[in-house]
């Protein structure tokens, strides 16, 4: 499995806006409400980086028993974050065996995908109205990081940074609640999809996307802005049921 250093998966982004991988040193909020102790707050953010780590794999028990030994802390407080991932969706429970990372069919994939789309479109035009040199700064650092982890980096950090960048413009529309809601889809996407299925296109074609997006929000042109990024959400959508399909299409094929 690829060894990730705890500071590599400090990108992302919480309910309030800050990173939903954090290192430990700095920060463990995420999306659990404020009223949630520490020890599930923690329990709930180790979790969240297995699972994306495919540590868990969709389909996959998740022993709680094993969590805390794991992690050093009672059983409640695993317990309790598996819970709060049950009411995402993101894993189910079944009496008597335990807890198990749910599967993301093709048409939930679709559903978050359009669902994706409104959103993100919907927040540009307040985003590209509050869009000053900070903010510019903050896209364009954003836009450099993913460049650089499609270069050099593996899959899963890439797909961190293409995450990153698409909430670094969301989060500068002031719109906390879309921006929660984008937030969760992504979780419910990436948290419940094998990453090995995603689709992946060349680095140039993808890259091209991006900075079309990058140039058309510091442009300032709102309608140009929603025709690229709207194309780019579209084509990703269009490649990720593509290669689900091949996949079970594959596995009919199969005569053991």
């Amino acid at each position: 499995m690829i060894q990730y250093k705890m500071g590599d998966l400090g990108i992302g982004f919480n309910a309030m806006g800050k990173d939903i991988m954090t290192n430990k040193k700095n920060s463990k909020s995420s999306s659990l409400p404020e009223t949630s102790n520490q020890l599930s707050t923690d329990a709930y953010n180790d979790i969240r980086k297995m699972i994306f780590l495919d540590e868990f794999r969709p389909g996959q028990q998740v022993s709680a028993r094993g969590l805390s030994e794991r992690q050093k802390m009672s059983l409640t407080p695993v317990v309790q974050a598996l819970k709060i991932f049950e009411h995402m969706g993101i894993v189910s429970h079944e009496a008597n065996r335990g807890f198990f990372v749910e599967k993301i069919s093709a048409q939930e994939v679709e559903e978050v995908y359009r669902l994706r789309e409104l959103i993100e479109l919907s927040l540009l035009p307040d985003m590209i109205r509050n869009l000053d040199e900070k903010g510019e700064k903050l896209i364009e650092q954003a836009l450099e990081e993913y460049f650089e982890a499609a270069r050099n980096k593996p899959i899963k950090f890439r797909l961190i940074k293409d995450i990153n960048f698409h909430m670094t413009m969301a989060k500068l529309s002031g719109q906390n609640i879309s921006v929660w809601i984008l937030r969760y889809l992504y979780d419910l996407l990436y948290l419940r999809f094998d990453k090995g299925l995603i689709s992946y296109r060349p680095n140039d074609i993808s890259g091209r996307e991006h900075q079309a997006i990058f140039d058309a929000v510091i442009s300032r042109d709102i309608e140009a802005s929603k025709k690229v990024l709207r194309m780019h959400i579209r084509t990703i959508c269009k490649g990720t049921l593509k290669s689900m399909n091949e996949i079970a299409m594959e596995m009919e094929d199969i005569d053991f």
